[in-house]
This record gives C-alpha cells, sequence and structure tokens, in this order.
C-alpha cells in the first residue's frame, strides 16, 4: 500500500464535494425547497458542468486506479466508489 499523493487526494475532495453538491439538490428538491434567487441561479451554473466533471473525473479515477494496481491506496478506491455511485444516480443506471 502506498501514500495517497496529492492528486489522489484532490480527486477524493472532487468526489466527496461533487457528492456533497447533489445531495444538497435532491434535499432541496424534497425537503428545504428553497425559493432564493441565489440558489437557483448556482444549481443552473453548476449542475451541467459537475455532471460532465464527474464523469470525466471517474474515467480519470478508475484510469489511475488500475494503473497503480499492485499498490493501491484508498483515496483512489474511495473516489471511484463515490463517482461511480454518483454516475450511477446521475445517468439513472
Amino acid at each position: 500500500m502506498r501514500n495517497a499523493t496529492r492528486t489522489d487526494k484532490a480527486v477524493l475532495a472532487f468526489s466527496l464535494l461533487a457528492a456533497a453538491y447533489f445531495a444538497f439538490i435532491a434535499l432541496d428538491n424534497a425537503v428545504f425547497r428553497l425559493e432564493w434567487i441565489g440558489v437557483g441561479v448556482l444549481r443552473e451554473l453548476l449542475t451541467i458542468p459537475l455532471i460532465a466533471a464527474v464523469a470525466a473525473v471517474f474515467v480519470f479515477a478508475t484510469v489511475r486506479l488500475f494503473r497503480n494496481w499492485p499498490s493501491i491506496n484508498a483515496c483512489n478506491v474511495a473516489a471511484a466508489l463515490i463517482l461511480l455511485a454518483l454516475n450511477g444516480l446521475i445517468w439513472g443506471l
């Protein structure tokens, strides 16, 4: 097992932030129902680019995971699993 690099930590941080963003959108739709203009603007500006970024970073994390297969670390595995779950929820798989 090897130590997590800076890139591994950045991918994990992105995956956690993306999961938190989509969880907030789901909670806002189901529970909070916020009608603030600022929240609506941020939702419209961030959703489509974040969907594309989640798909691209999932491919990057998966390639990085399998490239370093004999010496994987927890950051790679956690990021790949979080991004896999997000892609499944986004694309309805």
